[in-house]
């Protein structure tokens, strides 16, 4: 813990913006991490970070005085921010740690339910509990909170016959695995061959043409139709609980599932994935340049080309019930990420003009906004919003339903067709053909 947490505090006084440097800040930090940390051991590992950074990291005079007044004033500051954290302004999941009356309440309560059995293995388990130093356990042990893990000393110092006892529960819930399993998986290991990387397809071009059969296009339309049947059918996403569910939620279980049906068995190779988790996005970290971190969209679409990562997608998503402002905050972070993406591109690689672009996908509540930014023979990067249709989270009409399978098939196969263009794009060779984005810094150097 302590060392993550070191390494917290040091990458936050590297990178942060030097009018954020502060010891309430940096408080918040430890606190976040560790709402329970003793004040003496947070305070060491300060002390052991600014000192490192003021050797190791020297900075201007200014960003140096911040970090002398972090020390200065930490006292004050952490009888404040713990302050916020008691009295629940400030919010946190972390549970507080079990307290030494607590464990032992536990392990006498354990002992207590061992006692009350009479074969050998409980006796054994009641005799070990018994003997056991309380003082040597904490909150991560299962043992503190009256559970008995099979890889705990406990278990591995039970004799065969007792430990074949304790494992008796588990025997019961696995079966014996079908021959035809094993099968199947040698034959798919044996069988797999992996696609060269590179651009081996013919050149696709957006010419208002599907790129692909009308069978597959219908067997991708099957997918997301078995995922709007699932969704139709979980009573969480009826309009009772729908103000309840987290952006989280929503994603997880809505919007990803119905994308990743639509981007389903692409047919140009496969060195491309789905990042979630709001990873941070390298265009955007390129324009800021170093020390600063790139923003986080919720979910893009990435392609590996030439040992280079390319951002080909953005995704941002609200809640299923989404204010104005927050529609309006996501539309100007989406054409933002989409300009970072293009630049980005070209500075590897020259796709066609007036063809290649970046694809933003943009969920307001229970809309689906599809754009796509291309730069056309001018160089000019022109912003389209090619479709905004409503996303049937319920139960909805057959037209409901067509558009908003239509915009994902549309989806794919802009994607398909970036794919290609982006295989047969020239190599960038000269640096000084090397373009930065023209992306204008906000205020606050970018909100995440």
């Amino acid at each position: 813990m302590s060392t993550d947490l070191q390494n917290k505090i040091h990458n936050f006084l590297i990178n942060a913006e030097e009018r954020h440097i502060n010891a309430t800040a940096v408080i918040h930090q430890g606190l976040e991490e560790n709402p329970w940390i003793p004040q003496s051991e947070l305070r060491s590992i300060v002390d052991r970070v600014v000192g490192y950074i003021s050797i190791s990291n020297p900075s201007s005079p200014s960003r140096q005085l911040k970090l002398i007044k972090v020390l200065s004033q930490f006292e004050d500051a952490f009888e404040g921010v713990s302050t916020l954290y008691d009295l629940g302004i400030i919010k946190t999941n972390k549970e507080k740690p079990l307290s030494l009356e607590q464990i032992d309440n536990n392990v006498n309560e354990l002992k207590g339910k061992l006692g009350r059995d009479s074969s050998p293995l409980y006796c054994h388990l009641y005799s070990s509990v018994s003997n056991m130093d309380i003082t040597k356990l904490d909150w991560k042990n299962p043992l503190a909170s009256q559970v008995i893990s099979d890889e705990s000393e406990l278990v591995n110092q039970l004799s065969g016959n007792l430990k074949k006892g304790f494992m008796k529960l588990t025997r019961k819930m696995t079966p014996k695995p079908f021959t035809i399993i094993q099968e199947m998986c040698n034959e798919f290991v044996t069988d797999f061959n992996k696609l060269d990387d590179g651009p081996i397809y013919t050149k696709l071009v957006h010419d208002g043409t599907w790129k692909e059969s009308e069978e597959s296009i219908a067997n991708v339309t099957k997918e997301i139709l078995g995922v709007l049947k699932d969704i139709w059918n979980n009573s969480a996403f009826s309009s009772e609980f729908a103000k309840t569910l987290s952006e989280g939620t929503y994603q997880s279980t809505i919007i990803l599932p119905t994308i990743r049906a639509s981007l389903k068995n692409l047919p140009i190779g496969d060195s491309f994935f789905i990042s979630t988790s709001e990873k941070q996005s390298v265009a955007s970290a390129n324009r800021k340049g170093d020390g600063f971190m790139g923003r986080r969209p919720d979910i893009m679409f990435v392609a590996k080309y030439r040992e280079t990562i390319f951002e080909l997608m953005y995704v941002e998503c609200s809640r299923l019930i989404c204010t104005a402002q927050k529609k309006v905050d996501d539309d100007v972070k989406l054409w933002r990420e989409c300009n970072d993406g293009l630049f980005w591109v070209r500075q590897t690689l020259k796709p066609d003009k007036d063809q290649f672009g970046i694809v933003g996908v943009q969920i307001a509540g229970n809309e689906l906004h599809l754009n796509l930014l291309v730069r056309d023979i001018r160089n000019v990067h022109r912003y389209y919003h090619l479709r905004s249709v409503e996303i049937p989270v319920q139960f909805s009409n057959g037209r409901v339903v067509y558009e908003f399978i239509e915009t994902l098939l549309l989806l794919r196969n802009l994607l398909i067709t970036n794919l290609s263009l982006l295989y047969h794009g020239t190599v960038t060779s000269s640096q000084r053909l090397k373009e930065g984005s023209t992306t204008v810094t906000t205020p606050r150097d970018d909100y995440p």
